[in-house]
């Protein structure tokens, strides 16, 4: 009897154990797909190019401080380096000539808030769209592997990796959130010490803050600075404004978080007023940025995104419409829905900014007010820091609802451009602001610098938009021509095509 009993009870618990196995399976399947795992990769050794001696002709070049073109010069470049910028130079034997007749060069363009998940085809709508490096905020271990893989000379921008995020959540929910994302939680401050040192050894470049308890961001932090890394990342749920003037952290990974804080400092928007929260910014601005200036602290921007969240609340199919959807993995726009609580993707049904199904007029009124009085505080606050000089670098989120890697830096220096910042301004937010703060050997055109350029049929310091009007990419030396780049969003277009599970027609008439 006993050992009928052991028996039964032995062949339960392997079942249960079978079951749970599948079900894990079959969920982390369903995240991969999420992520974007299941689109058809491109063969990216397809667009390989030589580095060659290669000279650019009769070109205006953008100046190192970026507040004018130089006209008439020569730009030399050789393995993977600028060796030479004069006035009507003298071309090296056996160069290979590009006429840069009426043309304009700037460096490459930086993408520094950027994620990559499970999609290494964006890795190619970044160089076609002159996006010659980017940084990962929140990296998986084998970010690093394909990190050095494009060092070793895989097409794709450079990368900057950072940490997984850093969480400190409950046991369940902790554990339930490293498997649905790429976040590690902590339990103790011992343990969030011990991650970071792990992250360093491993070889990030910086460690991601995310919603960390305030003794764990404090020890995060400390340790990183002592280690000599940098932290960059969100801010705690719980953490006063007046933090930032003793905080160790070097980088705020969105404009939106201190625009979060500032929200909770006034309370109901709803019930006050947007007029009355907008003077809680405006009166809160030099102080913050006072602190922002005394500890070095880098903003990054993200301010595209969020100003198309209303969008997307108020008319999803019309927002949509405005972006080059059919570049961005399938699997990331379809995502997945669960319930009106828990929904993952871009479009109707999936995303989970657009108004909910039959909203009251009172709910609806209401949501509207918060998501216009959020986008106006991101740019009472820009403003301010622009004025003052806070250091902004230029960061899409990519991934993020809408946010089509590559194209979604142009978005991003346009809206910089139209709430605040000149032209030179702008472009220095994505060439030689991120160059500086990563220590690269990039993002201004002069002798000595990594040949990562961007060849420009009109000139951006007249008009932002132009940053679009790409001819060719330079990068790390080999000159990727307009018909190249135009293959790589081809290829792109056409994997997602086969990929594909829901038809998107209905968005592509206004492109």
């Amino acid at each position: 009897m006993i050992k009928t009993l052991s028996k039964w009870l032995a062949g339960t618990f392997i079942c249960i154990l079978i079951l749970i196995s599948a079900y894990l399976i079959w969920f982390i399947n369903g995240v991969n797909f999420i992520y974007g795992a299941h689109t058809e990769v491109v063969d990216h050794t397809a667009f390989a190019t030589p580095v060659e001696l290669t000279a650019i002709t009769d070109v205006s070049v953008l100046s190192p401080d970026g507040q004018e073109m130089l006209p008439n010069r020569t730009v030399v470049v050789d393995g993977g380096e600028i060796i030479s910028v004069t006035l009507d130079g003298m071309i090296p034997p056996n160069a290979t000539v590009i006429n840069g007749s009426g043309k304009y060069i700037i460096p490459g363009l930086v993408d520094s808030h950027a994620h990559i998940l499970k999609s290494p085809n964006d890795l190619l709508l970044y160089v076609a769209n002159g996006v010659t490096h980017i940084r990962d905020l929140g990296g998986p271990p084998e970010r690093l592997k394909l990190r050095e893989e494009i060092k070793q000379g895989r097409i794709g921008p450079r990368m900057f990796v950072t940490s997984p995020p850093i969480d400190s959540l409950g046991f369940l929910e902790g554990a339930f959130w490293e498997i649905i994302t790429f976040h590690k939680n902590t339990n103790s401050v011992e343990h969030a010490k011990e991650l970071v040192k792990e992250f360093a050894e491993q070889g990030y470049d910086a460690i991601k803050t995310y919603h960390l308890d305030m003794p764990s961001y404090h020890a995060v932090n400390q340790l990183a600075d002592e280690i000599g890394i940098p932290t960059t990342g969100h801010l705690p749920l719980t953490l006063e404004l007046s933090e930032l003037a003793v905080t160790k952290q070097k980088e705020i990974a969105h404009l939106e978080e201190i625009v979060r804080v500032l929200i909770r400092e006034f309370g109901s928007i709803n019930e006050q007023g947007s007029e009355a929260f907008y003077a809680h910014v405006e009166s809160r601005s030099d102080e913050i940025i006072d602190d922002l200036l005394a500890n070095d602290i880098t903003v990054n921007s993200v301010l595209w995104f969020m100003e198309s969240i209303h969008d997307q609340f108020s008319n999803l199919d019309e927002a949509l419409m405005g972006v080059p959807i059919e570049y961005a993995n399938p699997g990331i726009v379809e995502g997945t829905k669960d319930s009106e609580e828990f929904k993952v993707g871009w479009l109707p049904g999936y995303n989970q900014f657009e108004a909910v199904s039959d909203p009251s007029e009172d709910i609806y009124i209401q949501n509207d007010m918060f998501w216009k009085a959020r986008e106006k505080a991101h740019h009472i606050l820009l403003k301010a820091m622009v004025r003052r000089g806070v250091n902004i670098v230029a960061g899409t989120d990519s991934g993020a609802n809408l946010v089509v890697p590559g194209f979604s830096i142009h978005d991003e220096l346009e809206s910089l451009n139209k709430a605040g910042m000149n032209t030179t301004q702008a472009i220095l937010s994505a060439t030689a602001a991120p160059a500086e703060l990563m220590n690269s050997n990039a993002g201004i055109i002069e002798v000595g610098r990594r040949a990562d350029l961007v060849i420009l049929n009109k000139n951006p310091l007249v008009d932002i938009e132009n940053t679009r009007t790409i001819d060719t990419v330079i990068l790390n030396g080999q000159v990727l021509k307009r018909e190249r780049l135009d293959a790589m969003l081809e290829a792109v277009k056409e994997s997602n095509s086969k990929s594909r599970k829901i038809n998107i027609d209905k968005y592509l008439h206004l492109k």
